[in-house]
């Protein structure tokens, strides 16, 4: 019994931790982009407002009335737009940083928060605006968390070939390749046997 209750702790704890990141994240911004604008209530005076629209996945103007509960409300266009507008800038997240442990902090949602070209990568319980790798091939293999052994290929530009690595399912990064084929087409230079 108190075995089964230091496990659930545990388990909580470890929930905690993989979650209170990503909840500290919507302190870090006004709105709450997942939400629609209540007009039910009024709280105030009637100001011009924009609200993310999930389903149309732009900004839209809205009259705010005042009521706090609205998250979802920017005061420009630029502003929502910065904050909800998820972007999918170009290139890949570098590998995690090995025996380097990253604070669990998230200063940024989607790529559209992070500067220029930077992209924003998850390692672990953190989120960070990172330069990106642009060629997919350069990528170290990565299997993933989950616990499943497919046999999967990735390229090796130490070697300049395609080598085999068991995916665990899930996650990862882009260089895995389903065929040794399919590896060799996409990362073999030009040249290269």
């Amino acid at each position: 019994m108190r075995s089964a209750r230091s496990l659930l702790l545990l388990l909580l704890g470890v929930a905690f931790a993989l979650w209170s990141p990503l909840l500290s994240v919507s302190g870090l911004f006004e709105g709450g982009c997942s939400t629609f604008p209540s007009d039910s209530k009024r709280c105030g005076e009637p100001k011009h407002r924009f609200f993310y629209n999930v389903t149309s996945k732009s900004c839209e103007p809205f009259v705010y009335y005042g009521c706090p509960e609205n998250r979802n409300r920017y005061h420009t266009i630029e502003e929502c737009q910065r904050f909800c507008r998820q972007i999918e800038k170009p290139g890949f997240c570098p590998p995690s940083p090995q025996g380097i442990l990253v604070p669990c902090l998230a200063n940024c949602l989607h790529d559209g928060n992070c500067q220029e070209t930077e992209k924003c990568c998850s390692y672990g319980c953190a989120l960070h605006c990172m330069k990106p790798i642009t060629d997919l091939c350069q990528l170290p293999p990565e299997k993933g968390p989950c616990h499943l052994k497919l046999k999967r290929w990735f390229y090796d530009p130490k070697i300049q070939k395609c080598k085999k690595f068991p995916f665990g399912g899930c996650a990862g990064n882009a260089n895995n390749f389903n065929k040794n084929r399919e590896c060799q087409l996409r990362c073999r230079k030009k040249g290269s046997p």
